[in-house]
């Protein structure tokens, strides 16, 4: 008797926490605001920062804020043409055929969902943008597939273990701060004079991210992630909500959109398969040359979508400008989120740095360290932070000429301390909807739906990793 209760009082807990988030969780430009008033609040009350100054000299809150709210349009536009160049490689003819045959490999729900999640897990560790729209494609692909199935798929839990790929994604290979650390000087540009000597040429990423202990980790957590997301699936099907609708139209559409017509001079123009081989075969030749000779370490933003460009325009070579053009427009449809709150975010972390807030708030954590302590307290700080200010690399820049002060003070693992910060940045991208946008724009879906299933397995992972850092530092010391 007492374990059928205990059976039964399982779902009806998980189904309360679940319509509790999607309840009370608003929309992800709400949040954005919200953080930008409490930000400002912090600023105001944590430093002497005055609201507003005649002199155009003195820092201000509002200078803060105003001056610093358009300095993520390049990045801005580098994830716009991410998404957009990505959306094209992934549905071109070539991309569709290999992608629908990797969606019909899973038969049950569970193979659809691990199947999924280790796909973006393993993209993302070689580059999070990588993850990202591999992942995205490939959803759609498994959603389209498991409808032909009649396999009952819980878009939402779908959604969120492709979210989760952003955690070896941010802190894998590809990971600003690991590559900042790599590249000669660097880091000795960015401390103050007096630690200058005793601050590494460069930090290799097998000293940090490339390192078995740390994959190990990455691995453990997609595990966690994979096993929370099969057991939070809905069992009972009146419960399961299907993607929206126009998500399985784009797909249908895509399919059916790849016949050209070629029959008077323009449309002969227009489907023209010279111009696009000349164009992405020199492209992709130079992407491929370029990333070989620089390694990891060139590829950037910039090299991953030059790279993505290329390959879409040969990729779509058979079908012509006009078909490779109308993939890049559908593409855009889904950065709205982009433009419209990136601004928003910069403007957030203008504050942090500025008012010298972040400086408040590393001293407050320092201050409690050790050399056993401080890759604990710089992975908790650095995701607090990035809650705030959920930009890895331009974060890093700021924080990186008191946190690495700090390390050396303490004689702290300076690699440990990288990993600390990556992981971070990593595990607390799953509470915000920053690098949720693109998935949430793809599948019609806000963010209140995804976060639910992403909180249990974060604390979990909040837990692994502090224990990771403090064994690690033990050992290390």
């Amino acid at each position: 008797m007492s374990s059928t209760t205990s059976i039964e009082t399982k779902p009806r807990f998980l189904d309360r926490y679940l319509a509790w988030f999607i309840r009370w969780m608003p929309d992800s430009f709400v949040i954005c605001l919200a953080l930008t008033i409490i930000v400002g609040g912090l600023a105001l009350f944590l430093t002497d920062t005055p609201l507003w100054s005649a002199d155009a000299e003195k820092v201000s809150l509002v200078s803060a804020w105003t001056g610093s709210f358009w300095n993520l349009l390049e990045f801005t536009m580098q994830m716009t043409v991410l998404l957009a160049t990505g959306n094209a490689v992934a549905t071109s003819p070539p991309a569709k055929r290999l992608l629908s045959w990797v969606a019909r490999l899973p038969k049950t729900r569970a193979q659809v969902l691990i199947l999924a999640g280790v796909v973006a897990s393993l993209l993302g560790f070689v580059h999070w943008g990588l993850g990202m729209m591999g992942g995205i494609v490939l959803g759609k692909e498994l959603l389209v597939e498991a409808k032909k199935r009649n396999i009952t798929l819980h878009a939402p839990v779908l959604v969120a273990t492709l979210f989760m790929c952003m955690v070896p994604g941010a802190a894998g290979m590809s990971g600003a701060a690991v590559l900042y650390a790599a590249t000669p000087d660097y880091l000795r540009d960015l401390v103050p004079d007096s630690y200058v000597e005793g601050t590494p040429v460069s930090v290799p990423l097998t000293d940090t991210v490339v390192r078995l202990d740390f994959v190990l980790l990455l691995i453990a957590c997609m595990i966690i992630g994979l096993l929370f997301m099969v057991f939070m699936h809905p069992k009972d099907p009146a419960k399961i909500k299907p993607a929206d609708e126009s998500v399985y139209e784009e797909m249908e559409s895509g399919a059916a959109s790849a016949v050209v017509e070629r029959k008077t001079p323009a449309q002969r123009a227009n489907a023209s398969r010279i111009v696009m081989l000349v164009v992405g075969l020199a492209g992709l030749a130079y992407s491929v040359i370029s990333i070989a000779a620089k390694g990891v370490a060139g590829l950037d933003l910039n090299a991953y979508n030059f790279l993505f460009l290329s390959l879409g325009i040969l990729l779509c070579a058979n079908h012509g400008p006009e078909y490779y053009a109308g993939l890049v427009r559908e593409g855009i449809a889904g950065t709205w989120g982009f433009i419209l709150q990136f601004p928003f975010y910069a403007g957030i972390f203008g504050m942090i740095g500025l008012t010298g807030l972040g400086i408040v708030i590393s001293h407050a954590f320092t201050a409690i360290s050790t050399a056993t302590t401080w890759p604990f307290i710089a992975f908790i700080y650095s995701g607090i932070l990035n809650i705030a200010v959920p930009s890895g690399g331009s974060k890093f820049v700021i924080e990186a000429p008191y946190v690495i002060p700090t390390t050396l003070d303490l004689h702290a693992d300076l690699g440990l301390v990288m990993q600390a910060y990556q992981m971070g940045d990593a595990v607390f991208n799953l509470l915000i909807p920053f690098f949720a946008l693109p998935f949430l724009a793809n599948f019609k879906m806000q963010f209140g739906e995804v976060v639910g299933y992403t909180v249990p397995p974060v604390l979990l992972m909040i837990v692994l990793g502090s224990g990771y850092f403090l064994v690690m530092a033990a050992i290390g010391a």
